[in-house]
This record gives structure tokens, sequence and C-alpha cells, in this order.
């Protein structure tokens, strides 16, 4: 059985403090992005660290706007392993980054900008939350700086209990900066 490891909040805090990012943190700690997403969420909830404190480790480069470009509703990171749909070829899955009720980033999933999808989110595991399809349009996908694909989307067709879902679902599963 492996042992439980400790991870010192002191240490984790300073070295978020002295500007380590993402990738350094995993490595250091040897934890993968959702536990290191667990961390940030225990450490706030500790209040060991402000939410503005954890931003640059939340932002995505890819999701830069344009001066003059702003978002209508606050992205809502996503501090559980997510996984997402594609409901025409449910091999092309992947994992949701970020959320609002217009639109969500996500990792995984094959596309290009302008195509349209119909996704599932089955997130029914993790708390009261019945799975919910939607359908939503690329608007832009890239690769991060791991390789992994990137895509971020917006949200054109949701039912009534379909966006009640991903209300609860955004109150439950998600950290808002």
């Amino acid at each position: 059985m492996r042992q439980k490891r400790t991870i010192k909040a002191k240490e984790i805090v300073s070295d978020i403090r002295s500007g380590m990012i993402n990738r350094q943190l995993m490595d250091k700690y040897d934890v993968s992005l959702a536990k290191l997403q667990n961390i940030f969420r225990m450490l706030l909830d500790a209040h060991a660290l402000e939410q503005r404190e954890l931003e640059p480790l939340l932002s995505i480069p890819h999701e830069r706007l344009d001066i003059g470009k702003r978002r209508r509703l606050e992205r809502n990171y996503v501090f559980v392993r997510l996984p997402i749909y594609d409901l025409e070829n449910l091999v092309n899955g992947g994992e949701v980054v970020d959320i609002t009720e217009t639109g969500f980033q996500v990792t995984g999933i094959a596309t290009k900008a302008g195509e349209i999808k119909e996704f599932l989110i089955q997130a029914d595991y993790f708390a009261d939350i019945y799975p919910f399809t939607f359908e939503s349009q690329c608007q832009w996908a890239s690769r991060n700086e791991d390789g992994q694909l990137v895509a971020g989307f917006k949200i054109t067709s949701i039912s009534e209990g379909a966006l009640e879902e991903l209300r609860k679902l955004n109150s439950m599963l998600t950290l808002s900066p």
C-alpha cells in the first residue's frame, strides 16, 4: 500500500508566492494538475492564500483577451477532474478546465474553430448533478506548452433543465476568481 505523503502548507504557499508555475509545483510535489487544484482549494479554504495570489496559476495564456473585450461572466475553474464527451464521437473526450453559463474551456478534444459540437457532462459521481447535454461552437483551438489539445467553446443551445444542472455544477465543483 502506498504511503500517504504530506505537503506542508507553509512550503507550498512560499513556492507559490515566489512565482513558481503549475508545472514546477507539480514536479516538485509530484502531483497531477487535478491534485494541485485540490491543494489550491484547500489553501483557499484554510485562508493560507488569497484568491488573487492564485490568479497567475489559474490563468491560461490562450484565454487572454484583446483590450476592450471583457467577459460577461467570470471564469469558474473546475477543481476536480471533470470529463466531457463529444456526443458524435464518444472517443473524442476531454476534461473541462473552466466553465460559465455561456462558455467553457477544455483539454483533450480534437476540434477546430467554427466547429459545432454537442457535448455531455456527467458530474453525478461528484455531486447531486444529473448528466446534461448542450450544443457549443468552438471559438479557438490550439495546443498548450505540453502539446495537449486546448479549446474554447461558446454554448449556443442548452435546455432549461441542462442550464439548471450547469448552475449546480458551477456552485459545487468550481473556484471563482
